[in-house]
């Protein structure tokens, strides 16, 4: 019994973490794409986790709500198509790290106007701004979360009464350490690399 729901639960993997990327490419929470596709929130959870068996109608109401399509493909013609969808989809993987840095770099220049004093935000703004021309070699070296995760701390910075910031400055640290090194890393990696994964992949 236990091994037939872990099968089915690994069955189901591809399905529901296209669900997932497709809300998260979207910038949705979950709560977001609950509203759009008439579900609960608790669905949506247990569905990407893969923790249900998914019904035609809530599959069609999803893609609907994502603007995805479903198809039946042939077998035969089963490669053609997912290297058609690759394809795609590191086009839109570039595309969207770009806006994404685009979007962390003008958060970090109003944090860097906010505190210009700040030796942790400066160097946040400026690893973003020499990083955004790399966005192409993004893929593989982070993770999509990783960049939301700055986003919200960067969102925080600005937030923070100025008398609350240096509680949090460990944090602003971190973050620039490890953009200065993700574009030192990027910068210096040889340019005719292919990385396995794409920007979006967990682990």
């Amino acid at each position: 019994m236990m091994q037939n729901k872990i099968s089915k639960r690994y069955s189901l993997g591809s399905l529901t973490e296209t669900i997932r990327q497709a809300r998260l490419a979207k910038g949705w929470s979950q709560r977001d794409l609950s509203a759009r596709a008439h579900l609960t929130q608790a669905q949506i959870s247990r569905i990407e986790n893969g923790e249900v068996d998914l019904q035609v109608s809530t599959l069609i109401e999803l893609a609907r709500s994502l603007d995805l399509d479903l198809q039946l493909v042939p077998r035969s013609a089963l490669v053609a198509v997912e290297a058609a969808v690759r394809s795609a989809e590191e086009r839109l993987d570039e595309r969207s790290a770009r806006k994404l840095l685009a979007a962390l770099r003008l958060l970090a220049e109003r944090a860097q106007q906010a505190a210009p004093g700040r030796e942790d935000i400066a160097s946040i703004a400026s690893s973003l701004h020499d990083l955004e021309p790399l966005a192409p070699a993004l893929r593989g070296a982070v993770r999509t979360a990783d960049l939301e995760r700055l986003r919200i701390n960067l969102e925080g910075f600005l937030n923070y009464p100025p008398a609350e910031r240096p509680s949090h400055a460990q944090t602003y640290r971190d973050a620039a350490a490890w953009l200065k090194q993700l574009r030192n890393t990027l910068m210096h990696a040889p340019r005719t690399e292919r990385p396995a994964y794409s920007l979006d992949d967990e682990d």
